[in-house]
């Protein structure tokens, strides 16, 4: 059955203007909201503030553990948008060694330990798999992964701006049960990509979906404003037997709280209407 999700920090109010962040004075406030919504799960997200996330501090993890017993909303998943700025490729001028350990500690450490099953790992932007030598270092590094995240039971989710041929070439390189597609709707529409084409080439590997509406011009749009054909695409969801995550990354607006309930309750349309 398909659990649907919020990103974090979509319920508190935004950190310096930006549209996502890690949340680290109203985290724990989320997930009584996210409940009292009626959301299965939140998406953690890791951004550049290492210091102030729970997720890297072991003796923070009991303090999560609870506050998921209290609420039942889980953590299946994590936006890892620190990996944009902070590569793990060497051959990136974004790399430092202290990026891989911060990698290998999710894998060994905050995901296992956390019950976290999926590691979104954003290469976009300065980590884009369109250049060439990055991409050679991703599949390379990604590769050398594979047998720790089948011990830990986890998975990479890639989210990527290459086209729908292009990214199950890169695809293939891999086990897919251990690294695989996060399918984002928004990216799609901005991209101009077409729906279609990107389920026929990995529509059957994508393990985590973020549910946002975007046009070529606007990063975020509020659901059902944007290109995002959010009718065929829950199609292609069902017919695809999709039973993993939909995490709602939409606009904001004004309240945060409203904004989150309407957005489920846009989804959750759509889902009836798609027996999903």
């Amino acid at each position: 059955m398909i659990k649907v999700g919020i990103m974090q920090g979509r319920l508190s109010k935004p950190i310096n203007g930006k549209i996502q962040s890690f949340p680290k004075d109203t985290w724990r406030e989320e997930f009584f909201l996210a409940k009292k919504i009626g959301f299965d799960l939140i998406e953690w997200v890791l951004d550049d503030d290492l210091a102030s996330n729970p997720i890297m501090d072991k003796e923070k993890f009991i303090e999560i553990k609870k506050i998921k017993e209290e609420t039942n909303i889980n953590i299946n998943s994590i936006c890892c948008d620190f990996f944009m700025n902070n590569s793990i490729s060497k051959v990136s001028r974004n790399f430092k060694n202290k990026n891989l350990q911060v990698f290998d500690f999710l894998i060994n450490e905050a995901c296992p330990k956390n019950n976290i099953k999926i590691i979104s790992l954003p290469l976009m932007k300065d980590e884009s798999l369109k250049q060439e030598h990055l991409m050679n270092d991703y599949i390379n590094i990604l590769s050398k992964y594979q047998k720790i995240l089948k011990k830990n039971n986890l998975q990479v989710a890639i989210e990527s701006d290459l086209g729908p041929l292009e990214f199950q070439v890169f695809l293939n390189n891999f086990d897919n049960k251990l690294i695989n597609a996060n399918y984002d709707m928004g990216n799609s529409a901005y991209f101009k990509f077409n729906v279609d084409e990107e389920f026929k080439n990995y529509g059957d590997i994508i393990s985590n979906i973020h549910v946002k509406d975007c046009t070529p011009e606007d990063y975020t749009t509020e659901l059902g404003k944007g290109n995002v054909n959010f009718e065929k695409t829950f199609s292609l969801i069902k017919k695809h037997n999709y039973k993993n995550n939909l995490i709602l990354q939409a606009a904001r607006k004004n309240d945060e709280y409203l904004d989150c309930k309407n957005q489920l309750l846009f989804t959750k349309k759509i889902m009836s209407e798609k027996k999903l």
